[in-house]
């Protein structure tokens, strides 16, 4: 099995409290080993526990938005890589309704490439009238992306959400805006079924969690707004 890395973020509540509790892409979101978590904390469900996983993302892209925008938009592994160990550490978060009064910080282990995406939808959350202009585009032959190099997920996966990005960014935005693991997730999913067939590559199969599809698709959508790449008829254009 190969090995994952994973991003470590130390949240405070001011006098509240959650649990510690870590995200797998592999096999969706579990609590961390005790030694990990803070004394007192209490375990959540899968979909708390996803949805706490947001709000920590939002909470980040919030308080550290220039980090976050660095590490979404950097040219190469190293430059994203610098931009997220920046972004480790303690972040002041208030008002967190999934919390108690018996510890005070929430620490979560959650893999860069999740994390990238959790990022992007908080962007769409913060600013999401570009992202509501996009228009969709006709399917391409072949998708290449500079941002792939970028993100740590294999390129297949990469290549199907920047189709997916070009031609149903509503579709990706209804799931980047749904609660995760809830009905609207599932419908969301579903509607982008026929996009996911027409865009993966042949004779590929997909194994992903829905939490890393998720994040996959979220971060395409982000990259077509920040990074667009000129279709073949423009660059034809310029000459």
């Amino acid at each position: 099995m190969t090995k994952r890395s994973f991003v470590l973020v130390a949240v405070a509540l001011g006098m509240a409290a959650v649990p510690a509790f870590a995200q797998d892409s592999e096999t969706g979101t579990r609590l961390a080993p005790p030694k990990a978590r803070d004394v007192g904390s209490v375990a959540l469900n899968g979909k708390d526990q996803a949805v706490g996983a947001k709000r920590m993302a939002e909470c980040i892209y919030n308080r550290k938005g220039v980090l976050a925008r660095q590490a979404l938009q950097a040219q190469s592994a190293e430059a994203a890589n610098a931009a997220i160990s920046k972004m480790m550490g303690e972040v002041t978060c208030f008002g967190d309704d999934a919390s108690n009064d018996l510890v005070g910080m929430r620490v979560a282990l959650i893999p860069p490439d999740i994390l990238r995406g959790m990022l992007a939808e908080a962007a769409f959350k913060r600013d999401g009238n570009g992202v509501q202009a996009l228009q969709p585009l006709p399917i391409q032959q072949i998708y290449q992306r500079n941002w792939f190099a970028v993100t740590g997920r294999h390129v297949t996966v990469d290549e199907m959400g920047a189709c997916i990005a070009d031609t149903n960014p509503a579709g990706i935005l209804a799931l980047a805006r749904s609660v995760p693991t809830s009905k609207e997730e599932s419908a969301a999913f579903t509607a982008l079924g026929p996009n996911l067939g027409a865009c993966l590559r042949a004779g590929t199969k997909l194994q992903a969690s829905r939490q890393a599809l998720r994040a996959a698709l979220s971060e395409a959508l982000y990259q077509r707004l920040h990074a667009p790449f000129a279709t073949p008829a423009v660059e034809a254009a310029k000459k």
